[in-house]
């Protein structure tokens, strides 16, 4: 009995310690995400030194409404919990925010977020993967769009959210205020092109939907740095994807590793004759990939539904790439 009791506790305790684990650890950033980012030793991001926006009260009706919350790679899940990883992954730096009031009117406030993601691709990668359904493009901001309540915008390494409490004229006019007043104090209204344009041709592509796909692009962990952009073909939605590497030998390595990955995955060969060189077509349960590589470029056509829009798209995107290299 006593052998029992004794084994009884044992078990107990061992639970105990499990539960504890857990507990602590949905706490806790992913260790591995957290060794991509910069050292903790790093220089501080010029968002931790002065005003994130430069205010005249008087002039803008505009006031601080709370003191700068600044925020670090080890940090960040304090303010974002559950979207941290999205940033961490894509080389977040430093994030600082802030309300802001209408002077005659203290119930309505903005939140402002501004991120340091280190590099304007970075920064482009979280801006246009987390682009809301319905927005509309900003008709004065470059790199811009707005939705009933906020303004998103990049400027350079910086990724900024404008938050409101409401969706009146009034905070819609603070957005545009506070994101003007950003881009004057940071190197002035130039609009930078937008990264990874020319990348994915222009034809039949859906308005706003190039993105960044920063890393483990289509749960692949060796696929990063993937431009994709949805397009119409006989009204069927598809997605090609461009990846540029630093040498034509890394992008077909890259290419072999991503089919076995498929493959590992379930993907079968598919028995299918395209007119792209090195490609391959994959069937992945219902749906088409296809995979090639041309120069120092990864590209395909990801999760098609139909096989001869696929090729179609997979030979658009083949001849786009040879004409931007001059063959």
């Amino acid at each position: 009995v006593r052998a029992e009791t004794w084994l009884s506790a044992g078990v107990l305790a061992l639970l105990v310690a499990v539960v504890a684990g857990l507990f602590v650890q949905q706490y806790h950033i992913n260790p591995g995400v957290v060794a991509l980012q910069p050292d903790s030793r790093q220089p501080a991001s010029p968002l931790e030194a002065g005003p994130l926006v430069p205010l005249d009260a008087a002039a803008s009706g505009i006031v601080a409404f709370s003191a700068p919350e600044r925020f670090r790679p080890e940090t960040l899940f304090e303010k974002i919990n559950g979207r941290a990883d999205l940033y961490l992954e894509a080389g977040f730096v430093a994030l600082q925010t802030q309300r802001f009031a209408v002077a005659e009117a203290a119930d309505q406030w903005v939140e402002l977020f501004v991120y340091d993601m280190a590099s304007a691709e970075n920064a482009f990668s979280v801006f246009s993967l987390q682009r809301r359904q319905g927005a509309r493009d900003d008709e004065v901001i470059a790199n811009a769009y707005r939705t009933e309540n906020a303004l998103f915008m990049v400027h350079g390494n910086y990724y900024l959210e404008i938050i409101g409490t409401d969706d009146s004229e009034r905070l819609q006019q603070v957005m545009g205020t506070l994101a003007r007043k950003f881009i004057d104090s940071r190197g002035g209204t130039a609009a930078a092109p937008v990264p990874g344009q020319g990348l994915l041709p222009e034809q039949g592509r859906e308005p706003d939907s190039l993105r960044l796909i920063a890393s483990n692009a289509f749960g692949f962990e060796g696929l990063d740095r993937v431009y994709t952009a949805d397009y119409r073909i006989d009204g069927q939605r598809l997605t090609a994807f461009v990846s540029e590497r630093p040498t034509s030998a890394e992008a077909a390595v890259l290419a072999a590793n991503y089919r076995q990955a498929l493959l590992s995955f379930g993907a079968v060969v598919a028995d299918a004759t395209l007119p792209v060189d090195n490609a391959t077509v994959m069937q992945v349960f219902d749906t088409y990939e296809i995979v090639f590589h041309h120069g120092r470029h990864l590209a395909g056509v990801h999760e098609a539904d139909d096989l001869t829009r696929a090729t179609a798209l997979a030979q658009q995107l083949a001849d786009h790439l040879k004409r931007a290299a001059g063959q």
